[in-house]
């Protein structure tokens, strides 16, 4: 027997090699191959010969190994399993790896294509997914696609989006100065229109002054008419004008005074002309005065006849009915109520030098002054001859004014009936 030293076989240093075709057929599944392919070429491309062996070594210096943790078993986890090796070996495989490698890009492929090999997500496992190369997004799932490539896409969709809202932001800018452009130029607009209505309005004001002035004056000129026309007037115009159009006369002047009673004293008769004549600039009826002042019609009938003196009350609102001056209408109102026997007594001696020297004072047609209604030849206020009855002539001014649509029905009847009642 030889005492030489015996010498032990030599032992294939080789690595056991299953290749790729084999781990196809086995596997379950092409994903599952894909799975396990990649889980070896970690190992190959990181680790190179011997690298399985690294892997355990690794496993055990980090602290990453558990009972039962061998070549063998790490061997056949990667050739023999048919869905591929388990995240929790995929887990120490990709944590033993060198320090160098992306550890969280390759665990997220890692979880895709264990994702596409199984069809779930490895339990317990909440990281980041990545699409596999050459596989679609999986579903609800977010960031399933590589790392790098997502980063890209999402610089690219923010970069889209800040420039959609740049362009948004500019667009709105450029649609809030046009605005205020507008809004400056629309004001300047209104504001020359502005100054161009105030002075419109001025204007109107002015003319608006002059009217009342004029009004005033017309009206004050009827009460010295009025008060001085005891003796009558001419008997012929100068001219004798025709009546203009009806179409054309929006307001009638003097058919209201026509309705004064020529028995009342000269007083009353002022106060009676003066309202009628702001009633003619007006326009309106006695009937619609009345119901505009809240005043009974009769008594309104009876305030322009010259037979009631208004009260206060009454006067207030003919005042602001008909827009007359209220310190004149005052004024005339307490001469008419200060009216005594005494004017009676000189209005009658009146008339009676007016029935006396009217036939002597004959007056050719040249020298006639005056116009209708003021010419006593056309609307004389006081008969020549003495009326027969006042009764008489307060009918026949009613029946006057019944024909010319001044008053109502009922108005006329119940005016007819207080009349015939004083007889």
């Amino acid at each position: 027997m030889s005492t030489a030293a015996h010498r032990s076989p030599a032992r294939n240093t080789r690595p056991y090699v299953v290749d790729e075709a084999t781990i196809r057929r086995r596997s379950a599944n092409p994903d599952a191959a894909e799975y396990t392919l990649y889980v070896r070429s970690l190992i190959d491309d990181y680790l190179g010969i011997g690298g399985q062996s690294a892997i355990i070594r690794n496993a055990r210096k980090r602290r990453l190994d558990f009972p039962g943790l061998n070549r063998q078993k790490l061997s056949e986890q990667l050739s023999r399993y048919r869905l591929g090796p388990t995240w929790e070996m995929t887990e120490l495989i990709i944590g033993c790896l060198p320090d160098s490698c992306d550890t969280a890009s390759i665990r997220a492929v890692a979880a895709g294509w264990y994702e596409c090999a199984r069809g779930h997500r490895p339990h317990g496992y909440n990281g980041p997914v990545s699409r596999p190369p050459g596989k679609p997004g999986q579903r609800n799932v977010p960031e399933s696609e590589p790392v790098v490539p997502v980063l890209q896409r999402k610089l690219a969709r923010l970069q889209d989006r800040l420039r959609e809202e740049t362009a948004r932001y500019i667009d709105n800018l450029r649609a809030s100065e046009n605005s205020r452009n507008y809004e400056v130029r629309r004001a300047n607009q209104l504001e020359a229109q502005f100054h161009q209505t105030r002075d419109e309005l001025l204007r109107v004001k002015t003319i608006a002054a002059e009217v009342a002035t004029l009004r005033e004056d017309y009206a004050r000129q009827c009460v010295y008419l009025e008060l001085i026309a005891a003796p009558a007037l001419r008997d012929k115009p100068i001219i004798d004008l025709p009546e203009p159009p009806v179409a054309r006369r929006r307001i009638r002047l003097g058919h209201l005074v026509t309705t004064i009673d020529p028995q009342v004293p000269p007083a009353r008769r002022a106060l009676a002309r003066y309202l009628c004549t702001y009633a003619e600039f007006a326009g309106v009826s006695p009937t619609e005065l009345a119901s505009r002042a809240d005043i009974a019609a009769t008594v309104t009938m009876d305030i322009l006849a010259g037979r009631l003196v208004p009260t206060t009350a009454h006067a207030t609102r003919l005042t602001a009915v008909l827009d007359c001056v209220p310190e004149t209408l005052r004024h005339l109102t307490t001469a008419a109520s200060n009216a005594t026997a005494l004017d009676e007594c000189f209005w009658h001696i009146a008339s009676t030098v007016n029935q006396t020297n009217s036939s002597a004072q004959a007056i050719s047609a040249g020298e006639a002054v005056g116009s209708d209604p003021d010419n006593r030849a056309t609307h004389p206020h006081t008969d020549p001859t003495p009326p027969p009855s006042g009764i008489a002539d307060r009918l026949r001014q009613l029946a006057t004014l019944y024909r010319d649509g001044l008053i109502s029905d009922g108005e006329y009847a119940e005016q007819r009936e207080r009349i015939l009642g004083e007889l």
